[in-house]
């Protein structure tokens, strides 16, 4: 409670930030769908393509970390946010170039990471040491919750105004309400990012160094192998229930359960890494998740209730690993590489989930069912959860 009445303003920024990042806009993306087909053309297949940007900004994310460690996270997301801006407005004034169209979802992505974990984490995570975990949650919770918030604002305002005024309005989203809480409130506390030592790059640790560490390949490992099956099968959770015997409106509702419970499984893991060793929490939760998988994959038909166990178990499962690999960046590598490091494992997890996503669809038309790639994901989480139990004590002298 102490460091929450010192560095409020810290978190509550880190969680506006977050919520109004790029991850946000990815939540929003399906509602210019139709506008887009209708305007120029275009197809479904055509528009969905840009969604590919997510490799190149897997491929970005270690850079713009090491941008981050080397001249501090304010800066970063401040002349981030700006370019931001300038990107959505550059989407609002497209002429019907699929090309321009591309370009500008790629320049969208990579530069929403300096409003996305690898500065927010960073700040969170330099201002709140005792109460770190369940501080990453609560800022994490903002994307959660603007994702359930805006679709419907959004899409009142494309219905209204047309497809333009929605990327017009998610511009005045950054320069009304996210850049100003970073300018004003990012760098306010002693404890701030900002009063870290970012004076050359010598300070931080090489590449090499890095790459030698062997817990930080550990980390990325884990979170690659923890964080793609959960992806893979939030991406075909309604179609593979209903392959299940569930009905589709109850599938939906229970899509949207996954959501809550991811939510709660951050909000849960962060109080618990607070008290307890991170990695064995991590490890319990991707039993848990690993054993929902399970509950789907040796069922031919599943009810209610048990589907709600199982999705209940994966949804939890996904809310903790959220959250848990940043917390253990902090606390087995300290803050001096913070973004760096988490930028890798950014890279691992785009790079599995992409791969895993797809792997899903080819089991199904391959077997004409979910069950052995379900038994494929079960034993992912478990070899995750074993690889962040390799990662040993923390050491004493890092925060």
């Amino acid at each position: 409670m102490e460091e929450w009445r010192l560095n409020w303003r810290i978190g509550f920024a880190a969680f506006i930030t977050i919520g109004l990042s790029h991850g946000a806009y990815q939540a929003l993306s399906s509602l210019f769908v139709l506008p887009l087909q209708e305007a120029f053309g275009w197809s479904r297949g055509q528009i969905a393509f840009a969604h590919y940007s997510s490799l190149v900004v897997a491929f970005a994310a270690p850079f713009v970390g090491r941008a981050v460690d080397r001249f501090g996270a304010r800066r970063i997301m401040l002349c981030g946010m700006v370019l931001s801006i300038l990107t959505y407005l550059g989407l609002a004034s497209m002429n019907g170039a699929l090309a321009l169209f591309y370009m500008l979802s790629v320049l969208a992505g990579v530069i929403g990471l300096s409003a996305s974990g690898l500065t927010c984490s960073r700040v969170v995570s330099q201002s709140f040491v005792r109460s770190r975990g369940v501080s990453l949650a609560i800022a994490r919770s903002g994307l959660a919750l603007a994702s359930a918030a805006l679709p419907t604002i959004l899409f009142a305002i494309i219905a209204r105004f047309g497809w333009r005024a929605g990327y017009v309005t998610e511009a005045l989203l950054v320069l009304i309400i996210a850049l100003p809480v970073v300018w004003f409130w990012i760098g306010d506390s002693r404890t701030s990012a900002t009063t870290a030592r970012h004076d050359s790059d010598s300070d931080l640790p090489t590449w090499l160094h890095l790459l030698r560490e062997r817990r930080v390949w550990l980390l990325c490992l884990g979170a690659g192998l923890g964080y793609a099956p959960a992806t893979a099968i939030m991406t075909q959770l309604q179609p593979l229930l209903i392959s299940k015997g569930v009905e589709a409106d109850a599938a939906a509702a229970l899509v949207g359960m996954a959501g809550i419970a991811s939510f709660a499984g951050a909000i849960v893991t962060g109080s618990l890494v607070d008290r307890f060793w991170a990695p064995g929490i991590a490890f319990l939760f991707a039993c848990g998740s690993a054993a929902g998988t399970c509950l789907l994959a040796w069922h031919g038909a599943v009810d209610g209730p048990m589907a709600s166990l199982a999705i209940l178990l994966i949804g939890l499962g996904l809310g903790a690993e959220i959250d848990v690999v940043a917390y253990m960046v902090a606390r087995y590598f300290g803050i001096r590489s913070f973004s760096t490091i988490y930028g890798m494992t950014v890279f691992f997890i785009a790079f599995s989930s992409a791969l895993g996503a797809s792997m899903l669809g080819v089991a199904f038309d391959r077997y004409g069912n979910y069950d052995a790639a379900l038994l494929v994901i079960a034993a992912s989480f478990m070899a995750a959860g074993g690889v962040y139990l390799m990662m040993g004590r923390y050491p004493k002298q890092r925060d």
